[in-house]
């Protein structure tokens, strides 16, 4: 059996009042490891990542070897000029 003092039910529960006024950072070896938050809040977070549109990882490779010069893609002065005119 786990035994648990009252002074450990005191702490925790002024750990649960805390969290309930405002965001909680829990690190481990000083390095963030829990966050505990208002549910709200994170069903906020949450959508407003929905929103984000990520690149795939054919885009990010494709931009990596566009930069370095290696794209298979043959982007010519032609391309430039369709993007400068807005079509």
């Amino acid at each position: 059996m786990h035994t648990i003092s009252a002074s450990e039910i005191k702490q925790n529960s002024q750990r649960l009042q805390e969290a309930l006024r405002g965001d909680i950072l829990i690190t481990k070896r000083e390095k963030p490891f829990v966050v505990v938050m208002d549910y709200e809040k994170y069903i906020k977070i949450n959508n407003s990542s929905d929103e984000w549109s990520f690149w795939s990882d054919n885009e990010l490779d494709n931009f990596g070897k566009i930069a370095i010069g290696l794209s298979k893609n043959d982007f010519d002065d032609s391309d430039e000029d369709l993007f400068e005119t807005g079509m």
